[in-house]
């Protein structure tokens, strides 16, 4: 049997019934496939996944590296130098150029290699029935003829016909353009020409499942879906650099245009002086060579992908390499309460009813606990599995509570067996699930009513007391009377103060089910039978966290959609607000207007009762005050908060739909990662900061090199080759040494970079300035010095003059390695950091060392570098020129640290606090 069936045999799939497909593709309604059929299939069909041809190849990274602006200086240098006769030069410059191409398409290749592992690993999991029992698969793995479970939160993971229905709602907005979720059938559907928003009975890949749960049978995969067929069609898409790329790409051809400005100006006043033709020409060359920055692209991904990797040791998942820099930028944190800041072990430990508190550690008897605790294990989607409890933990808890006290789950479906249920949605902040009563059930319960169908309706107390017109007491429904109402209400407070959690539950007999099973249809004129508690204890970790992010100048708020006692209790335990702090609940937001919301952002750490949409509108209201944000979320509502973040951060446990909208993923769901991943970013970025004042400054050294000496009198002290090596040894070597520098200390302990700013901002700007100098002042001096000798006797000869350019060389070489040494920390002394913090750049220290004795000292590379033995008087004046500009750099850090330990200088920044505005934290 063909795997992908022609539809035109038996008519498309939505005509067919659901037998009929089940059998078109060799899969059991119960069973699914067999373990041995599905992988079989995944070697006929592939992997299920959309080839959008974001991805580039070798060649096109290739013709990225060929084509960039820098690299074409070069080519033309090498031109220009093999049109001047230079020959050997023209060659070693090729050579040269050829290394960093190869270079550069190497980094770019494992860079994306990496990226593309953790998108697959980020890959959703399925619910799949095989070999008959429900399993977890990667979506990758999925085949035509495969069963699968959909829930509310599922991204639809293939192309599938509807088996079963269970008010089954599918946001179909990515296919068809409409805003409306679908209702689904598994009904075959008449007419075989109907467009893809009219097929009731087929769900499509990428959209979303919002209401419901269902199975539905896998027909097409990858490609062959729908979605496919719209990606195919896409002949090409072009790769997007990140933010931070764009930037240091106009940073480099600014730099290009600045050489050859330069070049033009010395080679114009050479000429004007009657110099050589050749010299003047070979002196721009070296100009415009000098001051290209070649690794910087190269460097830039793999510091950004090295810093992905690390986070995801950090269990942080970045989905979008973006997000890297980004998080080096977050100033406010906005996180939901549950297992994030909490342990995510709940626990039930009290039952609230008409008749009074009741301690579930210990026995509990009565008709209204016992009640209270059956509905809590039947309006319930979590399992127990060999003695534990899996699912959502709060319904776990639940799970567990209730069979404390011998009311199985599996025992009471038996007698009340579910015919149908409204699934939990965060608007309604409740789910209803309705049982059949059979015989035994009416004793079991004990209710002085006669039904045949039962409902349980459980969730926020605030959201389900509203729709109780009775109460339980004893075994009989009575009116709810204010004084009943206001008594629940005050427990509800009361265990909110203790920081708990609270779920109402209620219950309606009927004696026939509404024609449609909709929530306005059930979810009224409810009984309720009482409230029940749960405590979450904070984590310890997240404690420390709290205060980290206080430290580093970021601000933790909690948005959750407790009680705002109980997150105000756990809020205050944690540190992100005191006490007597005001809470601004859902109901406050929603009569505010967006200019009211914004005027209190910035003063309330904490958000209770809050929706879904109540975030998107939070995280608004904190960008307009100009706010870098990373907003948590878990649930398909919280897709478009997750969106607008500048940092959507998902739970690992989360919806597919929230890990899809999602930059980064929990894969332990707790607050401490997110704050570990911001300080991951934050080292990103000061590397990529490192990097660029590493080699801006020894560019503008070796330009001025170049530069100054013809108006001095002095011979050209750098050839276009050597300058060329240089540029290899410091921004390809140094530079990729530097890109994974540990934390800089005190890194969680300054503000965070605002989004202004540029990257010669905090003082880098001027090192480079005033560091670019003395490089080049070092330099000239030591060409100056051997000239000087050298003409002692009036005459300068060809060896003298190569003696003079490798001299300069070496000195150059030798010096970087003292400033890569400096540069390692901002702030912090080079002696102080330990020789063996970064195994990394030591390696490359010694390989850039012996690379420069090589191209002195052996004869087969002098002529292609024009150098010659300098013997140990040369060496000695390179590690001079080391330790000096080490030692300078030092006294530096140490004018630093003694301004930023003023009490009077804001830390990080080199102003007065006092000129910090009170009022907007993200001009700290």
């Amino acid at each position: 049997m063909s795997l992908h069936r022609d539809p035109a045999a038996r008519g498309p799939w939505h005509t067919l019934e659901a037998d009929e497909a089940l059998a078109a593709q060799g899969s059991d309604g119960v069973k699914g496939l067999s373990s041995a059929r599905a992988t079989d299939r995944l070697r006929q069909a592939g992997p299920n996944e959309v080839q959008d041809g974001g991805e580039r190849t070798v060649w096109h990274i290739l013709w990225e590296q060929v084509s960039s602006v820098l690299i074409l200086i070069l080519v033309f240098a090498g031109g220009l130098a093999a049109v001047l006769g230079k020959q050997v030069d023209a060659i070693a410059i090729a050579a040269i150029v050829l290394l960093f191409v190869v270079l550069g398409v190497a980094q770019e290749y494992r860079a994306q290699r990496a990226v593309a592992a953790l998108k697959q690993m980020s890959s959703p999991q399925v619910r799949v029935v095989r070999d008959g029992r429900a399993q977890d698969v990667s979506s990758r793995e999925l085949v035509p003829g495969d069963l699968v479970i959909l829930e509310a939160g599922n991204v639809v993971p293939a192309d599938c016909r509807v088996i079963e229905s269970l008010s089954l709602r599918v946001q179909e907005a990515a296919l068809t353009g409409e805003s409306e979720t679908v209702e689904k059938t598994e009904a075959a559907l008449i007419r075989s020409n109907l467009t893809v928003g009219d097929r009731l009975n087929m769900v499509f890949l990428g959209t979303a499942v919002t209401f419901g749960r269902g199975r539905a049978l896998v027909v097409e995969t990858g490609m062959r879906t729908e979605l496919g067929r719209i990606a195919s069609m896409i002949r090409s898409v072009r790769h997007e650099p990140t933010p931070l790329q764009r930037r240091l790409d106009r940073l480099g051809k600014v730099l290009a245009v600045v050489a050859v400005a330069i070049a033009a100006v010395v080679a114009i006043a050479g000429w004007m002086r009657g110099e050589d033709v050749s010299l003047v020409l070979l002196t721009g060359v070296s100009l415009a060579v000098a001051i290209v920055p070649e690794g910087l692209p190269a460097v830039l991904t793999f510091t950004l992908a090295r810093g992905g990797q690390r986070m995801l040791r950090r269990k942080a998942l970045i989905r979008k390499l973006p997000a890297v820099e980004t998080l080096g930028s977050v100033t406010v944190i906005c996180s939901d309460k549950t297992g994030t800041l909490t342990q995510n072990r709940i626990t039930a430990t009290q039952l609230a009813t008409a008749s009074g508190w009741h301690d579930l550690r210990g026995r509990v008897e009565g008709d209204e606990p016992d009640l209270l605790l059956m509905g809590a294990a039947l309006c319930n989607d979590a399992d127990l599995r060999d003695g534990k409890a899996v699912g959502d933990p709060t319904e776990a808890a639940l799970l567990v509570a209730a069979a404390g006290h011998r009311l199985e789950k599996a025992r009471l479906e038996k007698i009340l067996p579910r015919e149908a249920e409204i699934a939990f949605d965060s608007t309604r902040k409740r789910m209803t699930t309705v049982h059949r009563v059979e015989p035994g059930g009416r004793v079991f319960l004990g209710l002085d009513v006669d039904a045949l169908f039962l409902t349980v309706t459980k969730g926020a107390a605030d959201a389900l007391l509203p729709l109780c017109s009775g109460v339980l007491q004893g075994n009989r429904i009575v009116a709810m009377d204010d004084a009943a109402r206001q008594r629940m209400i005050d427990a509800n407070d009361g265990f909110g103060l203790q920081g708990m959690r609270v779920l109402a539950l209620a219950i309606r007999p009927l004696d026939a089910l509404p024609e449609r099973l909709m929530p306005e249809a059930l979810e009224r004129d409810l009984v309720l039978v009482g409230l029940v508690a749960m405590i979450d204890p904070p984590r310890a970790e997240a404690a420390e966290a709290v205060a980290v992010c206080a430290r580093a100048g970021i601000r933790p708020v909690m948005i959750t959609g407790d009680h705002h006692l109980t997150a105000r209790k756990i809020a205050a335990d944690l540190g992100i607000c005191r006490e007597g702090d005001r809470v601004v609940t859902g109901i406050e937001i929603e009569r505010m207007s967006p200019a009211e919301l914004e005027a209190i952002v910035d003063e309330v750490a904490v958000f209770a009762r809050v929706s879904p949409e109540h975030k998107l509108r939070i995280v608004e209201a904190l960008q307009r005050r100009g706010h870098v944000v990373a907003m948590t979320g878990d649930g398909v509502n919280d897709a478009p908060a997750l969106k607008r973040a500048d940092i959507g951060v998902a739970m690992g446990s989360g919806t597919d739909v929230a890990k899809e909208a999602a930059d980064m993923v929990l894969l332990d769901d707790n607050f401490a990662t997110i704050v570990a991943a911001v300080e991951e970013g934050r080292v990103v970025y000061d590397n990529v900061r490192r990097f660029i004042q590493f080699s801006v400054a020894g560019n503008i050294g070796k330009v001025l090199t170049v530069a100054v000496p013809p108006f001095l009198g002095l011979p050209l002290l750098l050839a276009p080759v050597q300058i060329l090596f240089s540029n290899l040894l410091t921004d390809g070597l140094l530079g990729l040494g530097l890109g994974t520098e540990k934390a800089e200390k005190g890194n969680m302990e300054r503000p965070p970079y605002r989004p202004q700013e540029g990257v010669f901002s905090r003082g880098v700007g001027l090192h480079v300035a005033w560091l670019g100098a003395l490089i080049g002042a070092i330099t000239i001096g030591a060409g100056w010095w051997a000239w000087s000798l050298a003409m002692a006797d009036g005459l300068l000869t060809p060896v003298e003059t190569l003696y003079i350019s490798t001299l300069v060389f070496s000195t150059l070489a030798i010096l970087q390695i003292g400033r890569v040494l400096a540069a390692r920390s901002f702030r912090q002394s080079a002696f102080a950091l330990g020789p063996f913090g970064n195994p990394t750049l030591l390696a490359m220290i010694a390989v850039a060392l012996v690379a420069q004795l090589v191209v002195v000292y052996w004869p087969g590379a002098q002529p292609f570098f024009h150098t010659t033995d300098i013997g140990l008087t040369g060496l000695l004046i390179g590690v001079a020129a080391a330790v000096t500009v080490l030692l300078a750099t030092e006294v530096e850090k140490g004018l630093r640290r003694r301004a930023e330990d003023d009490p009077a200088q804001e830390p990080g920044t080199g102003r007065l606090a006092s000129q910090r505005p009170a009022a907007r934290l993200q001009d700290t």
